[in-house]
């Protein structure tokens, strides 16, 4: 199995513990710069916003009573440092529940295309800091994600060609040249134990081709003898069957 990937994407995260109220792009669609992508439920935060400039608004009135009276009253006088630490402690929690408050709209740190699962699989839902949402990818920087099954797994160099066949146009391969490749195997999306390769698209294919889109891909080897060509699946088997 293939499938398009982007190159290098930026990977849109969660910047605080909240629900998603609104995921405000669609699949697969370009953004600029600054557009909104997610929105989070703001309510809690608008009410925290609110009780902390509230409680800092007392505490400035209150420091300003007591350096008023401070002049003629010893008391006022030693309350005059706790109210000033007080102002300060206020004026920190308003100006931390403002920053989370402004945090409640992503924005788009980049021009690209989104890429994420159905908006509905979001909505809704809570996510926590640092939960990766969606990416943001420059269509034109792609890469191709080959999984090898560990029954199908063969030495492969760097720099090994591969030729993809894509559903969408499987008459027109794609060739290309493996970057890298994973030294374990593990679960596919698929449920098969299977080694990631990364595949380069030779610039001399046609346009670049969509992210997303899936195939099947040929990867080329060194060469072998024929007796390990034909035998290579029940030798394959027998090393996992004893561990070999």
């Amino acid at each position: 199995p293939a499938e398009i990937v982007a190159a290098s994407p930026f990977v849109v995260t969660a910047p605080i513990d909240a629900v998603i109220r609104q995921v405000v792009v669609n699949p697969n669609t370009r953004v600029k710069k600054g557009d909104p992508l997610v929105r989070f439920e703001d309510v809690s935060l608008r009410n925290r916003l609110e009780v902390a400039s509230q409680e800092a608004t007392l505490a400035r009135a209150r420091l300003k009573k007591y350096y008023q009276a401070a002049f003629n009253d010893p008391e006022a006088k030693r309350e005059l440092r706790a109210a000033l630490a007080e102002v300060q402690l206020k004026e920190a929690e308003a100006a931390y529940a403002r920053d989370l408050l402004s945090q409640t709209v992503i924005r788009a740190p980049r021009d690209g295309l989104v890429v994420f699962n159905d908006k509905k699989d979001w909505t809704g839902r809570p996510v926590s800091v640092g939960q990766r949402i969606m990416e943001i990818a420059n269509p034109r920087n792609v890469r191709l994600k080959i999984e090898m099954p560990v029954n199908d797994a063969i030495v492969v160099a760097r720099s090994a060609r591969v030729r993809v066949y894509l559903d969408s146009d499987p008459l027109n391969p794609l060739n290309g040249k493996v970057l890298r490749a994973s030294h374990e195997a593990r679960p596919s999306d698929s449920g098969i134990m299977a080694y990631e390769l990364t595949a380069i698209v030779d610039p001399g294919n046609r346009e670049t081709p969509r992210l997303g889109i899936r195939g099947t891909a040929q990867v080329y080897g060194e060469k072998a003898p024929l007796f390990f060509y034909l035998f290579r699946r029940p030798l394959s088997a027998l090393r996992q069957r004893f561990g070999l």
